[in-house]
């Protein structure tokens, strides 16, 4: 796990923006509009570039089309879609949060699906971040807002998030990584678009600086790059990328003080303690393993 540390703490560092970067956004769109067209963008402005490219094939072969669009629709329509429209009903600190409870859930599903026996240094370094977390969640309860339509979309977030990440582990082709990401965040937005109009969040309220730097930050920090850096991750071992997880409430927090002036309370120092002190245990399985 050590060979992922720079790729996982770039992951973290950036999929982290992507609440903050939405919460502007809302300023300016609703949000599965919003989500669909990051998404669409994503494929318009990247495509041509990968197209242009004479060192890796571009165009899908038939075999390939079929998973683009199944980890299109997990990954993209489903799980940063859900996550997109619980911007409206859910606090900044209380989505990271849930992001964080991702790993478990990877690592619940993939030891039954990929046959991957979980180590003891993981599990304990997964409950440790996780008590961290509900550390963090409880003391801060109080200054939480969230709905219960928030709740239901952060947990299909939550969800699909885990089924998509190793459904894609699970994959064999010949498309780079690069290319299938732009292929499938395209996809996933196609289908995301009707889905905004049936939800009646098809309005962009102000074409302004705000939407589209909050749109290039998305579609290059969120899309492309943090994207790239997960795939990366779930295909060397989507139980081990999922730790990477507990560090985004870690970075959230920060930001929020940062950039939207959030308060960071004895809960959160809490609370990031144990998180990267899982993160440390459940990394400590390397040496274990090399005896």
């Amino acid at each position: 796990m050590r060979k992922l540390i720079i790729p996982g703490l770039l992951f973290a560092a950036l999929w982290a923006t992507g609440s903050v970067a939405i919460k502007f956004g809302l300023n300016s769109a609703d949000p599965l509009i919003l989500a669909a067209m990051r998404f669409i963008g994503t494929g318009l402005l990247f495509g041509p570039i990968y197209f242009s490219r004479k060192d890796a094939r571009f165009w899908p072969v038939k075999a390939e089309w079929k998973p683009i669009l199944i980890y299109g629709l997990l990954n993209t329509t489903l799980t940063l879609g859900s996550f997109s429209a619980s911007q409206r009903y859910a606090s900044a600190g209380i989505s990271t949060l849930f992001i964080a409870i991702t790993p478990l859930v990877i690592a619940f599903f993939g030891a039954g699906l990929l046959k991957r026996k979980l180590r003891k240094a993981e599990v304990w370094g997964l409950l440790i971040a996780f008590a961290g977390l509900i550390l963090a969640s409880l003391l801060d309860l109080k200054e939480a807002t969230i709905k219960p339509l928030g709740i239901a979309l952060l947990l299909t977030y939550v969800i699909t998030y885990a089924f998509s990440s190793i459904y894609f582990s699970r994959l064999k082709l010949s498309l780079s990584n690069e290319v299938f990401n732009v292929w499938q965040v395209f996809w996933g937005g196609l289908i995301l678009l009707p889905l905004a109009g049936l939800f009646g969040q098809k309005h962009v309220q102000h074409w302004d600086l705000n939407l589209f730097g909050a749109m290039l930050w998305m579609i290059i920090a969120l899309s492309v790059l943090a994207n790239q850096l997960w795939l990366h991750l779930i295909k060397t071992d989507a139980v081990a990328a999922g730790t990477w997880l507990y560090l985004v409430p870690v970075f959230g927090y920060a930001y929020g003080y940062l950039l939207l002036h959030e308060r960071i309370t004895i809960g959160a120092i809490l609370g990031t303690v144990l998180v990267i002190a899982g993160l440390m245990v459940s990394m400590g399985r390397d040496k274990i393993d090399s005896h």
